[in-house]
This record gives structure tokens, C-alpha cells and sequence, in this order.
């Protein structure tokens, strides 16, 4: 792979978000829950019904998960993976034992199979860890006095990603559709493309509530302008590296320039400034190639 060799994305991430990470469950309305530290984040949802979790960290960091839900008692009931990485599916392989997995038929197919062959490896996921639901557009659960709504958003960080709403509560989990204040991951070889990323976060923009609470699959819990200065970054970053590629600047000539100091605090240890040129630069020639 041109971004990534086989086998170190989960090495990255592990250097990335440390799974020794201390978790910390902060409250985002009655009912919903997130819990931060190392890998991706995860949404709670809690009540009478019992619990249920947007996706599950890493396989190590199962045990700490449950510890800071033992506030709650008892454990998961519902896991919605919002894609197949292993820092937001790894724990399914602990907490699967109790629980029902919802996933995009994507996610299903990629963690029952490992990865495609030519590309980047993927360890299959034992049958514990498997999505029970698969879904093609949308699904909905009715749980703790909320109605959490599934959607498939094609094509954008993975070809399996779905946004999570808890609409009563107007917090939505966008998973790694949303990098709040990073560079994202946009994972070429499975489907992801920055252009229809971009789209996505247009829509999502002009589909949520002015007020609405959203947990990003990496950073802090953000605003809706924290996403609107996303979708800026995604736009003005893109737009740059086409201009000087269209102009006949090599790869190597368009890092060697950079992206200016504006989106310099945006670089970190998995995506830097570099790396996400690169992302770019290659995303917009798969895209000039699907149009020929």
C-alpha cells in the first residue's frame, strides 16, 4: 500500500492512542455516555433497559472498558461497530460474549474474512466478535426510552461506516467519518475516499440540529462548528494539493510545500500533515481513474 504497509496499522494506532490509557466516562445527556482514553471513542447509552455501546476499543482494552461501566452494573447488551478497525471493533472479541453486534454488512464481511487479498492484512475476527445484524442502509433500536438510528454512509473514511444517532437526546457518534481538530484516516484500500468524505460531512452539517453533541471517533466531543471547521479543513486541503497537482507538481514537490501553518495543529502521530497529502494526492486519482 501506498500509505500504509501490511501490517502496521495496528501498530500505529497503538502509538497513536496507547491502549494502557486511562478511560473517563463523561455525561452528555440522561442517558448517553462517552468513554475516552486511547483507541477510538465510544458511546454509552444507559437506563432502565440496561447498557448499550457504540463500538468497543481495542481487544486490550476490554477489561478497562467494563470497569468504567461497572458504575452501572451489568454488562453490554448492544454494540453498533461503526467500521471494521480494530481500535473501535478489537473489543468486541471480550464483550460479543454478552452482547448483540449491529454493524453495516461491510463491517460483517471484513472482520468475517480478514482482508482482500493485495491489500492491507486483516486478521479475522473469531466468531464472538462477528456483527449478528448486518444492515444494508439503516436500522434503528429502541432502547432505554431512546431511538438510536443506524445510517450507511458510503464510501467516505471505509465502505462500511454508519453515523449513530440517539435522536431524543440530539447527540450523534459519526465515528471515524469525524476527526475533530486531526487529519482523519481515510482508508483507501477499503473503500474510503476524501471527496465523498467531504460530501458526507456537508450533509451531515445540513442534517443536524444546531445544538446537537457530537462524539468524533477521535478528539474531543464537539459542537456543530466544530464540524463545519472540519468540512473547511477537508474542502481547503483538498482543493490545494488538486491545484498543484493539476498544475504538474510531483507528489514529493506538493510535501515538500506542505499545507501551510493554518492546518499545522491538525497533524498528529498516525496522520501527519505529510501522510494526509499523500491520502489526498492518491484519493483524487482513484477518483480521476473511476471517471475515465
Amino acid at each position: 500500500m501506498r500509505l500504509l504497509n501490511a501490517r502496521t496499522l495496528i501498530a500505529a494506532l497503538l502509538a497513536a492512542g496507547p491502549a494502557t490509557a486511562e478511560l473517563s466516562l463523561s455525561q452528555l445527556s440522561d442517558a448517553v455516555y462517552v468513554l475516552q482514553g486511547g483507541g477510538g471513542n465510544v458511546g454509552v447509552c444507559v437506563g432502565s433497559d440496561g447498557i448499550l455501546l457504540v463500538d468497543a476499543k481495542l481487544a486490550s482494552q476490554a477489561d478497562a472498558v467494563l470497569a468504567a461501566l461497572a458504575r452501572f452494573a451489568g454488562r453490554p447488551k448492544y454494540i453498533f461497530n461503526t467500521h471494521f478497525h480494530a481500535d473501535h471493533t478489537g473489543g468486541n472479541r471480550a464483550l460479543g460474549q454478552h452482547a448483540t453486534i449491529l454493524a453495516h454488512a461491510n463491517v460483517r464481511k471484513r472482520l468475517a474474512t480478514g482482508g482482500e487479498f493485495g491489500k492491507r492484512f486483516i486478521e479475522a475476527a473469531p466468531a464472538v466478535a462477528l456483527p449478528v445484524i448486518a444492515f444494508e442502509q439503516s436500522a434503528s433500536a429502541f432502547f432505554n426510552g431512546e431511538e438510536i438510528r443506524a445510517v450507511h454512509f458510503p464510501h467516505g473514511h471505509t465502505d462500511g461506516d454508519i453515523a449513530v444517532f440517539f435522536v431524543n437526546a440530539q447527540i450523534a457518534h459519526l465515528g471515524d467519518l469525524f476527526f475533530n481538530g486531526l487529519f482523519p484516516f481515510v482508508d483507501l484500500e477499503y473503500g474510503g475516499d476524501v471527496e465523498t468524505l467531504t460530501q458526507h460531512i456537508a450533509t451531515l452539517i445540513d442534517q443536524l440540529p444546531a445544538d446537537a453533541k457530537i462524539i468524533p471517533g477521535h478528539g474531543p466531543v464537539a459542537t456543530l462548528d466544530d464540524l463545519k471547521t472540519y468540512h473547511r479543513m477537508l474542502v481547503e486541503t483538498t482543493a490545494s494539493v488538486r491545484t498543484r497537482r493539476s498544475a504538474g507538481m510531483s507528489l514529493e514537490q506538493i510535501s515538500a510545500e506542505g499545507l501551510g501553518s493554518q492546518w499545522a495543529s491538525w497533524e498528529w502521530s498516525f496522520v501527519p500533515a505529510q501522510r494526509w497529502i499523500e491520502t489526498v494526492y492518491w484519493s483524487l486519482e482513484e477518483g480521476e481513474k473511476g471517471s475515465d
